[in-house]
């Protein structure tokens, strides 16, 4: 796949993950990476579980939220989820990525990034 000057490029972001692990986004790698944010948490649900599970071997998922984390850690125990997949450092992200609204709250979205470190697909939902 070869890089398209029409799409942006993702700055390389460190993501600390609620297990404590660091992430990196926007640097290249064999699948895309999926971003989710919600600003609450609770609205994840069994068919965003699902899809995450299905496309697990194609896809990096990345969700960030502004929700406490032991409010993250009672929907990891819910769908059975990774800790590695959740994060609450949404602040920087949310900065770097325009992704606060006017009362500084984050935003819900969808976003998609190549292999080449590109936005694909950015959807404010």
């Amino acid at each position: 796949m070869s890089i398209n000057l029409q799409r942006p490029i993702v700055p390389a972001i460190a993501i600390e993950m609620i297990n404590g692990r660091n992430r990196l986004l926007g640097i290249p790698k064999q699948k895309v990476q999926v971003v989710i944010t919600l600003k609450d948490i609770k609205e994840f649900n069994e068919k965003l579980s699902e899809s995450i599970e299905f496309f697990r071997d194609r896809a990096d998922c990345f969700i960030i939220t502004s929700s406490p984390r032991n409010i993250c850690q009672s929907i990891v125990e819910k769908y059975d989820l990774d800790e590695s997949l959740i994060s609450t450092e949404y602040k920087d992200f949310s900065k770097l990525f325009n992704m606060l609204d006017e009362d500084k709250n984050l935003k819900k979205s969808l976003m998609i990034i190549d292999t080449n470190c590109q936005i694909t697909h950015k959807d404010i939902l």
